[in-house]
């Protein structure tokens, strides 16, 4: 081989590293400007003493934080880029950010009054402890007003449309309007985000997920999904519909939809449960014991009927 070519082969690499580098650059700096879900976090105006720092936390600062308030109609702009371009409207506030103890998530609270009973700090923190993996979650924000792709979804679905919560690619998981009188709700949403943490860092099991489809048709959602001009995708929200039944509060519900899709319910049990034992045990979810008996029953009673609907596909 010529010195020549030998000198393509080493830069060809590089030089692609480094146009990607720039590519991801170049459009930060583009959308630097554009809302984003869960505000714009600034500097740091405060850090509050260590004696005010709940149990199960490192420290609390304040941050200033820029928010985007939802529009009062969707109808006047022709595209999703547009809406989110200009329709949102801003405004400045003071975020307390909770760190927590052990690992690298953080729990954000608007540092102002509020007219619903919003959950506080150690009530935020319990329901991340009953996530499979809290490590998952960057950031949990506790948003003190509804989003403001709300007014887009509406004129996408032509009905009235509420977003309970909304998670990206960077580890962000948005709770609106967070009322304690939610009860379970609030726990059910937030592991419906959490498992599109999860389906965003298991692209190929969620390959595996949507190919099973060929042998087992999964129902249609009794929700559309929307899209948002994001990473979301509708066997995303599939993941996510069917994940929220099998690892939610209720275990007839979590059996009754194992046996009604076995082999969409393995694929996706066994990431979780993969999940479940890399979480170091100091950072083990609560409901381990209840993850674990559903472990028992997926193996028993639902592995045999996936295998079956994988064997009849081959036959």
């Amino acid at each position: 081989m010529s010195n020549v070519a030998a000198q393509i082969l080493v830069d060809g690499p590089e030089a692609l590293i480094i146009l990607v580098y720039v590519a991801l650059l170049g459009q930060i700096f583009l959308n630097r400007d554009l809302p984003r879900v869960g505000g714009k976090i600034g500097p740091r105006r405060i850090r509050w003493p260590t004696s005010l720092t709940p149990s199960g936390f490192l420290r609390v600062d304040c941050h200033a934080i820029t928010l985007f308030s939802r529009p009062p109609d969707a109808a006047p702009y022709a595209n999703f880029k547009t809406y989110r371009r200009d329709a949102p409207l801003r405004h400045e506030g003071l975020v307390r950010v909770y760190r927590v103890a052990l690992c690298n998530t953080q729990i954000e609270i608007m540092d102002e009054p509020t007219h619903f009973q919003r959950i506080g700090a150690p009530e935020a923190l319990a329901l991340l402890r009953e996530l499979p993996d809290i490590r998952l979650v960057y950031r949990l924000h506790l948003s003190d007003e509804p989003s403001f792709l709300e007014p887009w979804a509406r004129k996408v679905a032509g009905k009235e449309v509420f977003l309970l919560g909304n998670a990206t690619t960077s580890g962000l998981i948005v709770l609106y309007l967070p009322d304690r009188r939610l009860g379970q709700m609030l726990g059910l949403t937030l592991l419906h985000e959490w498992l599109h943490l999860l389906a965003f860092r298991s692209s190929g099991t969620l390959r595996r997920f949507n190919r099973a489809d060929a042998i087992e048709p999964l129902a249609e959602p009794n929700v559309a999904p929307l899209s948002f001009g994001g990473s979301t995708t509708p066997v995303d929200e599939a993941w996510a519909d069917l994940g929220e039944n099998l690892l939610g509060y209720d275990e007839a519900v979590a059996h009754q939809t194992a046996l009604a899709a076995p082999a969409h319910a393995m694929i996706l049990w066994q990431r979780v449960e993969k999940a479940l034992r890399k979480t170091p045990l100091r950072l083990r979810s609560t409901r381990f014991a209840e993850f674990v008996a559903l472990g028992h029953f997926m193996r028993q009673e639902v592995a045999p009927k996936a295998r079956a609907l994988r064997a009849r596909l081959r036959g």
